[in-house]
């Protein structure tokens, strides 16, 4: 499965221009992720085209010197894309700060940027990154089956019932296919 995500990734340049973009800004210790990856994985199931129904690049960091803000890297990371698709850029370190007041939930501060995707729904809790040879390395903390099997369940380490099933209920809008487990 990782051979074929790595070729799914590497026919989109969308992507790989993302990620090398990121690379030469100097974004540190980051990863595309979440959504736009499983949503490549899904419309390639589906037989649709790569990026449909993708709203934007989720780029994930890990920056607790913050040498540089979230909106400094987004400025530069955008000017510098060809593409127009939408990039969402954060900082991993800075989640505890203003989680609650969007999820209502408090969290920890993470340490790592790993902490953050493996707080995000298992299908979705995959990102990639390219090594110092600008080769793909994947992260996916619960493994790429549910992502594969287009399966949907909760994950309450960050997230609470009332956002789960808004979540999968605009998952479930843009691919009906896909299995929605209860949040129970």
């Amino acid at each position: 499965m990782e051979q074929r995500l790595i070729s799914l990734i590497k026919s989109v340049p969308e992507l790989i221009e993302t990620a090398i973009v990121c690379r030469s800004v100097g974004l540190p210790n980051f990863y595309i992720a979440g959504g736009s990856i499983t949503q490549l994985i899904w419309n390639n199931i589906l037989e649709r085209e790569p990026l449909d129904n993708v709203k934007d690049f989720d780029i994930v960091y890990f920056d607790d010197n913050e040498n540089q803000t979230e909106k400094w890297y987004e400025n530069n990371i955008r000017n510098q894309l060809k593409h127009s698709i939408k990039i969402d850029i954060k900082n991993q370190a800075n989640v505890h700060k203003w989680y609650p007041e969007k999820f209502g939930q408090i969290i920890d501060a993470y340490t790592q940027v790993e902490q953050g995707i493996d707080s995000w729904l298992t299908a979705f809790a995959i990102g990639f990154t390219l090594n110092n040879n600008g080769e793909i390395l994947i992260y996916s903390s619960y493994g790429l089956e549910d992502a594969f099997n287009m399966s949907v369940k909760p994950n309450k380490i960050a997230m609470t019932e009332t956002s789960y099933i808004k979540m999968t209920k605009s998952f479930k809008e843009r691919w009906s296919s896909i299995s929605v487990e209860p949040w129970q």
